[in-house]
């Protein structure tokens, strides 16, 4: 009989960095999460209400174990709550800087798959990467790979929680590992810290609030309440794992963006605590005998989880306008958002590429909708569509107090898309309020 012990060490084998085995059994949070969905709480995401997420049997009616393994995404850099020094740039999640996810853990999850197979003929599978009609967190949490966050992110103790959730379901009966003890302790980091208050309490997230939801999955208008505390979050938010003290942060002194942005230096980073002070929140709720706190979050083997690296973008404003227009109308403004340079001193010239780092706005803005579909094709961005991604950076440049950006957003307020118009227009009140 196929041994739990053997199967983790294939995940392992396979480049996984997170290994455990759940049971099938995990009734109290698969109704916690058909509860939460009741509540209203999944907003339009209507694909959380299939009732085949709270019944594992109804997926695979053999099943009697759950594999469950994680995939570090963290690469080497500040995080929002650090990087952030221009308001003139933007942010990108993490988890969305290099390729798409899915395709990744999928084919090394086909990989686990056809080892069991092979190992325990006759047995069946389904492999799920949060496509799936399966509450992988819910498995994740009893099979020893972490603990459920007040954030509601599975966290590990020696890794963080910047890792990606896969699960094989299987007719196998194996030997589940223990669930992985809560240690988030009376730290309330990530709810004290989450701008529109998604966390409604510890564990629980009112979806429909959330930076991450507002700005991927909803497709209509961002309520107006909620634009000014998106800041220049254009795709996700990861604030809520930035301020978690088990995902010890980097100085933002240690790197340059020079460094950051440039594809051919690879950035050295100090590993010190956050300005923050994340390490005094943790050190209120540790106990003596628990093992020592990490030094620093585990990063990524995986190259393609590095950010990405935009080239031969063809600059449009809006509805088509031209390079020319955008250095015309912007009055020679160029993407150096650098402190001390106005308008006036700034050069027209674009950059020949940039990184999915802490872009500036501008960069993103000159984003084709031909350009943003090659561009994003392998991406996770391609979810927010093209104009998903306008309406998102109207409203960061709303925020970004640049008067400079007015030209641009004058164009996108004559968009065809009616969501599109709305929020240039609301960005631009708010810019001209500003003045």
């Amino acid at each position: 009989m196929l041994s739990s012990l053997i199967v983790k060490e294939r995940a392992l084998d396979l480049g996984f960095d997170l290994a455990g085995i759940a049971p099938l059994q995990v009734w109290k949070d698969l109704e916690f999460s058909r509860q939460w969905v009741e509540k209203g709480f999944n907003g339009e995401m209507r694909y959380l209400e299939n009732p085949k997420r709270f019944d594992p049997l109804m997926v695979l009616p053999s099943a009697k174990s759950v594999i469950c393994v994680g995939l570090v995404y963290n690469a080497q850099l500040p995080y929002s709550t650090e990087a952030f020094q221009f308001p003139t740039r933007a942010w990108i999640s993490r988890y969305a800087w290099g390729n798409d996810y899915h395709v990744i853990m999928r084919t090394k999850l086909e990989q686990l798959r056809v080892v069991i197979e092979e190992l325990a003929p006759g047995s069946e599978t389904r492999v799920f990467v949060d496509t799936g009609p399966v509450v992988e967190r819910a498995f994740a949490r009893f099979s020893g790979i972490g603990w459920m966050g007040k954030n509601t992110c599975i966290i590990n103790e020696e890794k963080g929680s910047w890792f990606f959730l896969g699960v094989i379901l299987t007719s196998l009966e194996l030997a589940p590992d223990l669930p992985a003890p809560d240690r988030c302790g009376s730290c309330t980091a990530c709810l004290q810290a989450c701008p529109t208050g998604a966390l409604v309490e510890p564990g629980v997230m009112d979806a429909s609030r959330c930076i991450s939801y507002l700005t991927i999955e909803l497709r209509g208008p961002i309520p107006e309440e909620f634009r000014p505390k998106i800041a220049g979050n254009i795709f996700g938010c990861d604030i809520c794992q930035d301020v978690c003290p088990w995902n010890r942060s980097y100085q933002p002194s240690a790197i340059s963006y020079q460094q950051a942005t440039s594809p051919r230096v690879r950035p050295t980073v100090s590993h010190q605590p956050s300005a923050i002070s994340n390490q005094q929140a943790f050190s209120k709720q540790r106990q003596p005998s628990e093992k020592r706190y990490v030094t620093h979050p585990a990063t990524t083997k995986v190259p393609q989880f590095h950010p990405m690296i935009a080239k031969g973008i063809h600059p449009a404003i809006a509805d088509g306008a031209t390079h020319e227009q955008l250095a015309t109308d912007n009055e020679q403004r160029t993407t150096d958002n650098g402190p001390g340079t106005t308008k006036n001193q700034r050069q027209t010239t674009e950059p020949a590429s940039f990184s999915l780092f802490n872009p500036p706005l501008e960069a993103l803005a000159s984003i084709s909708e031909e350009d943003f579909r090659r561009l994003f094709a392998h991406s996770p961005i391609k979810r927010a569509k093209y104009r998903g991604w306008l309406r998102n950076l109207s409203v960061a440049m709303g925020n970004s107090g640049d008067e400079g950006f007015i030209p641009w957003l004058k164009r996108a307020a004559q968009h065809s898309d009616p969501v599109v118009r709305e929020h240039a227009s609301w960005a631009l009140e708010r810019l001209r309020g500003q003045s």
